[in-house]
């Protein structure tokens, strides 16, 4: 019968040992046991805030390696059985790092608590100072222990593993005896597990298992260890970061329910990660191929759904007779979690696979989209389920999770291209030595990744523009949060979504330029008005840059002349704004907020490359602003809808003038901007949907220029049109005017009335003002025609210099608001002077040269970025649009995404990539509110 069993279950899990599996099951469940029946003397004994200050000493340091350890556990696991002299090298480097970071990430702890007490989360500092001695013991257990997965000896880390908890249980209970059981005598029995466990680690390395062979790259190492961080990061803060968010949408009841159900969910981990134990050197061996694995990860997910039915049948009975009947809820909830679980241990052990042949893209992937959708999902339904809905999100996490990791091993299934299982290893005989880590590991690295995504598949699953999407799901889910539930919950949602997208940012490669594309349109929305302030750009860009460093793609660095000018005219400006406008505090943040609006002059040319990366950033972009063309026509056409008794000129300045809306000039010229790139890619789109839906887009982005009843922007348009067909047949130019003809009847009467204000009749009062702004700005200039009045000291000069000459009440005129002179050129020219105006002049003369090769050498992007030049230079003639940071990076990005370079097949060497020329802008500085 029991022969029957294990053949059965060597079956079912090819290449791995069922006893190993069981062994190292049951020395998880034997530690848990040991730690509960500790747990529970202690609590007996120490009373309520003694287990707490217990609780808080014994979980910082294991907080504090989850965190410090920087994905090194898994590189040891991977890299330890390449050779004995790889092993050897990693545990000096576990050593070293255990005893530098942990011990300084600990003494960093103690520092903060040091200045702000609450960081010690209710310890005292002694008991604190004692806590943290056990970070590095506890990083150092960890490391070394996987390191012994990495070489095969799984069994050897299993019976260490449950020496922490033997020596823990053994002194608590003598303490109990000898009644001297305190916090701190409690938490040293632990210490003394954790050193005890070092040690025999540290003596079980001395064993050889595999030869001499090569060393193991740094670099190599250090990029595995960064990318295998990410996803055991969320899927350790899925469960345990719940409870402070439960707390705040829900209350103390939720929180209580869902720390019942805890427990239940973390026993249904210790299944899969057994299993992943003993399968990660079995797949690094060879043992186990892409085949094995898919069976083995059906084996534990009949054996993980057979464990979930029975505690969804138990529990019912057992919750209110172990916890009482006011915890009935948790039921409720452990039902909620249990499909998210049992779909999670498959995916578990997959993962295992995929890290072990290091095919990490699909786990990050998988990862941070599965951990978005928990977010967003525990935002929106825990408010109104309580913990069941916190359940419930979790479980749909780990449904995506499961869904994307199978997705990955099943096209390696498909592939079949992987060698055959060979038996694996018994604990005590050398394991067959691993591939040697170089070159040849890189060589079967890409390989695997040939094998396990065909191109088609991986075009579809490892496409960034997923990533942005869910990004923007988590921004989105932010922001309603924000608005919904109050400024405590919109810290601790923005905190998480803020941490979600600079993680991606930094380890997806060029995942923050996409981030950076989609939040220039979002920046003119209504919600994302407050959500994306200037500086919150600049630190997106500065996250970019860092991204680059990280996924060594380095910095783009631009052309001298350009770079010359472009850091000569900002530092110009900025120091002139320092010396000749106000020395007070007033006049510093000036400067500062001059040197906020040229950031996009100085970074997105270091982290915007043309290719095709930057094309896509574009297309998000300019989809974005599409999605904001619908957002701005429902806004205006529900406004003239309600406000029908008025006069269409009357409609259109309320429609304009509505609380909350966002700046209509600002929004009029992004959508040109993005009209203008989509406009020339329509006739160059492939395949007749793709350019339908290009030239819809192009008709939508038409019509939200036209509903956001911006002036500047219908004159844009308008340049935009005529600069575009004249570069093309008659016919496409007749067709374009007969289509436009057609629409404009169609179009509501207020937006008629704002055209026709364009064109004929008097002045009203807000034209008569800024003409007399832009005479103004003159005499400004006249006075002042070297250095201007300085960046943001027109209103302070205004009084001197206005003359009102329209018909209009100047009492009525607030001139600490006129900042500007509505008018980009003049305010360059009244603000900075001719020194300034020849600085910007040059930088325009350089995007316009770079726009006009790129259009001699057949690059479309080239006419994409001469038509948004052209219309943001028109709009600029009536405001300062491109005054706005996120308008400036946008125009910078159309710019840069030109490639100057020749057209035809060459026939001597490659020619060398062109650099990225400087940014360029036909205005300056940017308006910040203060």
């Amino acid at each position: 019968m029991v022969q029957s069993i294990m053949k059965g279950l060597r079956v079912r899990l090819p290449g791995v040992s069922p006893a190993a599996i069981g062994g190292s099951l049951a020395a998880r469940l034997l530690a848990t046991a040991m730690s509960f029946a500790a747990g529970v003397i202690a609590a007996r004994d120490l009373g309520v805030h003694g287990r707490a200050t217990f609780a808080v000493m014994i979980s910082v340091p294991t907080v504090l390696s989850i965190v410090t350890v920087l994905g090194m556990d898994n590189a040891n696991a991977r890299f330890a059985g390449t050779s004995h002299t790889a092993y050897r090298q990693i545990v000096r480097w576990s050593v070293a790092f255990s005893l530098v970071p942990g011990s300084a990430l600990a003494g960093l702890w103690l520092l903060l608590g040091h200045l702000l007490p609450v960081v010690l989360l209710g310890v005292p500092f002694r008991l604190a100072l004692v806590a943290a001695t056990m970070c590095p013991v506890t990083l150092l257990t960890t490391l070394l222990g996987t390191a012994e997965i990495g070489r095969g000896r799984v069994r050897t880390y299993t019976l260490a593993s449950t020496v922490p908890a033997a020596c823990h249980l053994v002194g608590v209970c003598g303490l109990f005896a000898a009644r001297s059981l305190t916090p701190t005598s409690c938490f040293l029995s632990a210490l003394a597990g954790q050193l005890l466990c070092a040690g025999v680690l540290l003596m079980a390395s001395t064993a050889r298992v595999h030869d001499d062979g090569e060393r193991v790259s740094a670099r190599t190492f250090g990029s595995f260890a960064l990318r295998a961080y990410l996803p055991n990061l969320i899927h350790y803060g899925m469960l345990r970061l719940d409870v402070p968010v439960i707390q705040l949408l829900a209350g103390a009841t939720a929180v209580a329910m869902y720390a019942v159900a805890l427990p239940v969910a973390e026993a249904m981990f210790l299944l899969p990660t057994a299993v992943a134990l003993v399968m990660f050197p079995a797949v690094t061996s060879g043992a186990v191929d892409a085949r094995a694995a898919a069976r083995i990860a059906r084996t534990v997910f009949a054996a993980a759904a057979a464990s979930a039915a029975m505690v969804a049948a138990a529990a019912p009975v057992l919750i209110p007779a172990v916890y009482g009947r006011p915890y009935s809820g948790a039921v409720q909830v452990i039902w909620a979690m249990l499909p998210g679980l049992v779909l999670f241990s498959t995916g578990r052990s997959l993962q295992a696979y995929l890290a072990a042949t290091d095919l990490l893209r699909p786990v990050i992937t998988a990862t941070v989209i599965g951990g978005m959708v928990n977010v967003v999902l525990l935002g929106v339904l825990t408010p109104h389920y309580a913990a069941v809905g916190a359940g419930a999100a979790d479980s749909a996490g780990y449904l995506v999770f499961a869904i994307l990791i199978g997705r990955g091993v099943r096209w390696g299934v498909r592939a079949g291209r992987h060698p055959l299982a060979r038996p694996a290893a018994e604990d005590g005989q050398p394991a067959p030595a691993r591939r040697p880590v170089g070159r040849l590991v890189a060589k079967w690295v890409g390989d695997s990744r040939q094998i396990v995504y065909p191109r088609y598949v991986r075009s579809m699953m490892l496409r960034r523009a997923h990533l942005v999407a869910a990004g923007l799901v988590t921004t989105a889910g932010v922001g309603y949060l924000a608005m919904a539930y109050g400024p405590a919950v919109s810290l601790v949602g923005a905190a998480v979504g803020i941490a979600v997208l600079v993680v991606a940012c930094l380890l997806i490669p060029d995942a923050g330029l996409y981030v950076l594309a989609a939040a220039i349109p979002l920046s003119q929305s209504n919600v994302g008005t407050s959500l994306i302030s200037p500086r919150r750009l600049v630190a997106l860009m500065l996250v970019c840059l860092l991204g680059r460093l990280v996924a060594g793609t380095g910095i783009v660095w631009p052309k001298l002349i350009g770079a010359l000018i472009t850091t000569g005219t900002v530092g110009y400006m900025a120091a002139a704004s320092a010396v000749v406008g106000d020395t007070g505090p007033k006049g510093t943040g000036n400067w500062q907020y001059l040197l906020l609006t040229c950031a996009p002059l100085l970074l997105v040319p270091l982290i915007a490359p043309p290719g095709p990366a930057l094309d896509r950033a574009l297309t998000v972009f300019c989809y974005g602003s599409v999605i904001l063309a619908v957002i701005e026509i429902a806004q205006a056409g529900s406004i003239f809808a309600m406000k029908a008794d008025l006069t269409p000129a009357d409609t259109a300045v309320l429609a304009i003038t509505q609380e909350g809306t966002a700046n209509h000039n600002a929004v009029g010229a992004l959508l040109v901007m993005a009209a203008a790139v989509l406009l020339r890619r329509c006739p160059a789109v492939r395949g007749r949907l793709t350019r339908l839906a290009t030239a819809a887009s192009v008709v939508v982005l038409g019509l939200g220029v036209a509903y956001s009843l911006s002036r500047e922007a219908y004159l844009a348009g308008i340049a935009v049109i005529a600069l575009y067909t004249a570069r093309r047949s008659l016919r496409g130019a007749l067709a374009l005017g007969a289509g436009a003809a057609c629409i404009l009847p169609l179009l509501p009467e207020a937006i008629a009335a704002r055209f026709d204000s364009i064109l004929g009749g008097a002045p009203d009062a807000n034209s008569a003002v800024r003409l007399d702004l832009w005479s103004s700005a003159l005499r400004m200039f006249e006075a002042h025609p070297a250095f201007g009045v300085g960046y943001l000291n027109f209103a302070d000069q205004l009084p001197a210099y206005y003359q009102a000459t329209g018909d209009y009440e100047v009492m009525f005129l607030q001139f600490p608001l006129l900042e500007f002179a509505h008018n980009t050129y003049l305010t360059v020219l009244s603000q900075t002077g001719l020194v300034g105006a020849l600085g910007i002049g040059a930088l325009a003369v350089l995007g316009a040269r770079r726009a006009w090769s790129a259009i001699r050498s057949g690059d479309p992007a080239g006419e994409a970025a001469l038509l948004a030049m052209v219309g943001a230079g028109v709009c600029s003639l009536f405001g300062e649009v491109l005054l706005v940071p996120p308008l400036l990076a946008g125009l910078m990005l159309i710019i840069l995404a030109a490639k100057p370079v020749p057209v035809g097949p060459s026939r001597g060497p490659t020619p060398v990539p062109v650099p990225a020329a400087a940014p360029v802008l036909a205005s300056a500085s940017a308006p910040v509110a203060r």
